[in-house]
């Protein structure tokens, strides 16, 4: 199994955001999150977006990771090459091998453009979700059509919280779900 994680502040301390992603053997992404981190320096929302990662493989039961990041300081402080002089990151730091006890885990870092998908992930949690494009109808009670511009159609179940997107199998949520959510049947 592998993992991926970034950052990113706008601002230094500034607006955070967290992405992370965790990818199987075959390439599938299995779980991936943009979370939105407040006011934080950006080696802080590298640190948080490793311990998102380590928190969701341990709720999985992954006992052998390889994680890979594009801040050499947060992977050298993690595989203890590093030290870490800032309390603040110590604190995170000791998180994150907390999360690691018991496990096989190896730290590797990567250059940015090889970690494209956890930065896209981290700057749409600064940015917020896209809305889809398209239209979408409701069908009976709960469920409801959303037809994009592209042709793609998904059937959204807002009871039961579910989408036939791919976004929603890999991650458990979607942008088409949620616009569903805020946008209630009438009648």
């Amino acid at each position: 199994m592998k993992g991926y994680f970034d950052g990113a502040s706008r601002g230094n301390p500034g607006l955070a955001g967290a992405g992370a992603l965790l990818v199987d053997d075959g390439g599938e992404t299995l779980w991936e999150t943009a979370t939105p981190l407040g006011t934080r320096t950006n080696n802080e929302a590298e640190y948080l977006a490793l311990i998102l990662l380590l928190e969701e493989a341990g709720r999985r039961g992954i006992r052998e990771l390889e994680i890979f990041g594009d801040s050499r300081l947060v992977v050298s402080q993690v595989s203890k090459v590093w030290k870490i002089n800032e309390p603040r990151l110590r604190e995170l730091a000791e998180r994150a091998w907390t999360l690691c006890e018991g496990k096989r885990v190896r730290f590797s870092w990567i250059p940015r453009e090889r970690n494209a998908r956890a930065d896209t992930l981290s700057n749409r949690a600064l940015d917020g979700p896209k809305k889809p494009k398209g239209s979408l109808r409701w069908v009976h009670g709960g469920i409801a059509i959303v037809l994009e511009s592209d042709g793609e159609a998904y059937a959204v179940d807002v009871r039961h919280g579910a989408c036939t997107c791919e976004t929603f199998r890999a991650s458990g949520t979607c942008d088409h779900l949620r616009a569903a959510s805020n946008r209630p049947p009438k009648g």
